[in-house]
């Protein structure tokens, strides 16, 4: 009797002492205010083996990153209106919760920040990431349009057109080739804006690593060549063209993006169920949030636009040469220049100065039996490529000649230029015109 009740002392103080016990993983959170919601201190509270542990015990579920806020913020009373299904939503967020267990160690210095609104500190980090992988992808949803919207308010392509073209020329088969890769890839972004280059990069190595690519449902080629059939006999058949095609990239991207979208967060991808914990790792859910992946760099809606109007700018420049059958020649004469005027005799030429010497661009000017540099077989501006259009023409020429040996008909490398490590501003074979240097 007297062991059966020494016994039962023993068990209740040990209960009472495991009620009072402080429970900390050797990397604790300790720091979750707006700016400790990083890929750092990911790594460094070790974030990945709580969302590995939770993929492995419970699966991905359908809808991963609302399942996880539903398991995850206050048994009492859990938030069941995560929604980051659409672009529209206005749940992609988890607002203040009454959570219980704040009183325990783990919340110790995080009373107050958005850790606290979940059963553990590191599940805030995890919805963090999830918000801004959604935030990004909505942002380029909406800088598309605002990139299109942009181009067609500034009258840009009739511009360009009555600058570089002389006649009626209709867009060749070739360009919508180009076309289609850009919706396939959604639209390429590159500048000096390290988020707005990285976001979709980073996107599309889950869905590599996932085996989850889409299929693109963007306009048909032969369609688009049949439209353009259609509207070849009006006066404007080459702006017309590039404007129907103009708005066909912009559709043909947000569709691409909601599609991404649906992969994450859509209300009908089946769950993944985990039979090996190896598999864990390979996992959607895993990866875009592996090491607080979309913690850092999160673009913004104005620096996407400004890139995206940027790249669709020089696609329409692109398609206009090519379509113009433009080229370029190198003067390697040394031109005299005045001190004062720097390139003045170059630009007398109408031509830019170039690495090299002066770039003239003519139509079919390199098979040309005339003389090159007098610019009778050129545009009416062609220095809109500067004053209109604002590309850095030295650029440029040398992204052509780069291309096939200078030699034109490359193809446009949309998939080396959106790999990670790629820094260039331009993809190869953006412009693909011949270039030749010579000594006129």
């Amino acid at each position: 009797m007297l062991s059966s009740i020494f016994l039962s002392l023993i068990a209740f103080t040990a209960s009472a002492a495991a009620q009072e016990l402080c429970l900390l993983s050797t990397t604790p959170v300790t720091a979750c205010g707006p700016g400790d919601l990083t890929t750092a201190n990911w790594n460094k509270f070790n974030i990945d083996n709580d969302l590995f542990g939770f993929i492995n015990g419970f699966g991905t579920s359908d809808n991963f990153p609302r399942f996880f806020v539903q398991q995850n913020t206050p048994t009492t009373s859990p938030f069941n209106n995560f929604d980051c299904s659409s672009f529209s939503s206005t749940n992609c967020q988890v607002p203040k919760q009454n959570n219980p267990h704040i009183t325990n160690c783990v919340f110790k210095g995080l009373e107050n920040t958005f850790c606290a609104n979940f059963v553990d500190p590191a599940d805030g980090f995890v919805v963090q990431n999830y918000i801004n992988l959604w935030q990004g992808l909505k942002n380029h949803y909406d800088a598309v349009k605002d990139a299109g919207d942009a181009i067609t308010n500034a009258n840009f392509i009739d511009t360009m057109v009555q600058a570089l073209a002389p006649k009626k020329q209709s867009i060749a088969v070739g360009v919508f080739n180009l076309i289609a890769d850009l919706v396939t890839d959604i639209i390429p972004i590159g500048g000096e804006i390290k988020a707005a280059a990285t976001f979709m990069k980073k996107i599309r190595l889950v869905i590599k690593a996932t085996k989850s690519d889409l299929k693109d449902d963007s306009n048909d080629i032969v369609s688009i060549v049949q439209q353009n059939e259609a509207i070849d006999k009006e006066i404007s058949a080459d702006t017309a063209q590039l404007k129907q095609q103009l708005t066909n990239m912009i559709t043909g991207t947000q569709s691409r993006l909601q599609k991404i979208l649906d992969q994450v967060f859509g209300k009908n991808k089946d769950p993944q169920l985990i039979e090996k914990t190896s598999d864990v790792a390979n996992t959607m859910a895993f990866l875009n949030a592996y090491h607080g992946v979309f913690l850092d760099d999160l673009p913004s809606r104005s620096d996407l636009a400004k890139q995206m109007q940027t790249q669709l700018q020089n696609w329409i420049v692109s398609s206009v040469l090519e379509a113009m059958s433009y080229d370029v020649t190198i003067d390697t004469t040394a031109l005299a220049d005045i001190p004062s005027n720097p390139g003045g005799v170059c630009k007398a030429e109408n031509g830019f100065p170039v690495s090299g010497g002066c770039a003239l661009f003519r139509i079919n000017g390199i098979d040309s039996k005339g003389a090159v540099i007098d610019g009778k077989n050129q545009g009416n501006d062609i220095f809109a490529l500067q004053n209109v259009a604002g590309i850095n023409v030295p650029q440029m020429v040398a992204n052509a000649q780069a291309c096939n040996g200078g030699m034109g008909g490359g193809k446009t490398d949309f998939e080396g230029f959106l790999a990670m490590e790629n820094s260039n501003k331009l993809p190869d074979c953006m412009f693909n015109f011949r270039v030749v240097s010579k000594k006129l």
